[in-house]
């Protein structure tokens, strides 16, 4: 037994079957209309197939099987569960057997991931922001007495390289400064799109870890088509220097930061100073 399936015999207060035959097989759901981000597939790939191979149910799954998104969007993994039932469900990757969620709880420490309740019978696991090594199989355990098993697969595709047209109404610029002992850097993007804007932060390439509230503040303001972010880096010292970046979709706005405390030997507090030198304002790729 997996640690997952351990994991998961906790939330739920029992034994975690072994994963079914595929009971129901069938094409993928076309997707709506009214979702850009979603787009048909011609095939089902071998690997599609294994992955839906794994439900175990006794009626056939009502929501969508295979989810096709665009990345940097984000995805959305629905799971129906019996009405009038007060039954719990538990989401796990199958490609390490990480236990996501069990219910309203999420045990991953990626904080793109989020479990909702659409209603009283629908489960859904929000990916934030879709990357493509999210592509994979993704299964849905409800704790019914039928040990209900539903399989999604999850395609992340590359995004469409920007038209010429659209270049000029999309910007993202990065500004730095100081605030007492506190690095202040804000982040604009401005876009046309009717598309919500979802920005990323990163220091040397990394992700920055906003659940550390001891160390980052992160603030926003949103007003038609314009998006300001405020990270506010707490105590900046010289393990803080790097390349800050905040990014949208195919837009990347960077700044080196280079912070420098003098010795107390001209006045009776530290100095604080920061060197600010701008990198690129806008990069596409």
């Amino acid at each position: 037994m997996t640690l997952a399936a351990t994991r998961q015999d906790e939330a739920f207060g029992r034994r975690t079957p072994s994963v079914g035959t595929l009971q129901i097989l069938r094409p993928p759901s076309r997707p709506s209309n009214q979702n850009a981000n979603f787009v048909a597939v011609a095939a089902i790939s071998d690997e599609v197939l294994e992955c839906l191979r794994q439900e175990k149910s006794r009626v056939e799954n009502p929501s969508q099987t295979i989810v096709n998104v665009i990345a940097e969007n984000p995805a959305y993994l629905h799971c129906s569960v019996p009405p009038d039932a007060d039954h719990e469900i538990a989401w796990t990757r199958v490609s390490d057997g990480a236990l996501l969620t069990a219910g309203n709880r999420t045990f991953t420490r990626d904080p793109r991931w989020q479990v909702s309740r659409k209603s009283a019978n629908v489960w859904v696991l929000n990916l934030r922001r879709a990357e493509i090594a999210d592509t994979g199989c993704y299964i849905c355990e409800v704790n019914d007495k039928h040990n209900t098993i539903y399989a999604v697969f999850l395609k992340v595709l590359d995004p469409p390289l920007p038209s010429p047209a659209s270049l000029h109404k999309k910007s993202t610029k990065l500004m730095a400064n100081m605030s007492g002992d506190e690095v202040v850097l804000n982040c604009t993007v401005i876009s046309s799109d009717e598309e919500p804007i979802d920005v990323v932060w990163t220091r040397n390439g990394e992700k920055i870890n906003f659940t550390d509230t001891e160390k980052y503040v992160l603030k926003m303001k949103r007003d038609a088509g314009v998006v300001i972010e405020t990270m506010r880096i707490r105590k900046a010292t010289m393990d803080d220097d790097g390349n800050y970046a905040c990014e949208h979709r195919q837009q990347k706005a960077n700044q080196i930061v280079h912070i420098n405390r003098a010795d107390a030997q001209r006045s009776s507090t530290n100095r604080l100073t920061v060197i600010i030198c701008v990198i690129a304002s806008i990069i596409f790729f």
